[in-house]
């Protein structure tokens, strides 16, 4: 009886030890080859409960013409796409047109949504947003991309 007692302890023990192993993370896929401009975003007012996060934005306009490609520093409670791309146009001074709100972005310097049936689209590392650009929250070395691309419904 004790040795079916103790290989049964000894039998738990080995699956307690192998639920205990390390969560790796993994780092974000490269989406893009880094530029060099650089961008920031802080609210007006700071609320005490910010957190910092620095991704990689591009935003890229029809034919492949690069309009910002770097890394941008997000400040925010909450730090979003919406974020990044707004601290990625003011600091290299692309007007820009888009719902606080929902963080839908409606023209980048002069591409307009339908133009040409071209939308401003939005990725992280490469995947579809589901949501709004201020509902997609972003994590340190994330890829964001904003393109303009037609797009046929």
């Amino acid at each position: 009886m004790k040795k079916v007692l103790g290989l049964a302890l000894a039998f738990f023990a080995l699956f307690a030890f192998m639920g205990c192993e390390q969560e790796t993370t993994t780092a974000a896929p490269t989406v893009f080859e880094l530029g060099s401009d650089t961008g920031s975003y802080a609210p007006a007012t700071l609320s005490g409960y910010e957190v910092t996060k620095t991704v990689y934005l591009q935003i890229m306009g029809p034919n492949d013409i690069e309009l910002f490609n770097g890394t941008v520093t997000v400040v925010s409670s909450n730090p979003t796409v919406y974020e990044a791309f707004v601290g990625a146009c003011s600091s290299k001074g692309i007007a820009q047109v888009s719902a606080t709100d929902s963080g839908f972005i409606t023209s980048v310097d002069s591409y307009v949504n339908g133009t040409n049936s071209s939308y401003w689209m939005g990725y992280i590392n490469g995947d579809s947003l589901l949501v709004g650009a201020n509902s997609s929250q972003v994590r340190n070395g994330d890829y964001v991309q904003l393109l303009f691309e037609t797009v046929s419904w």
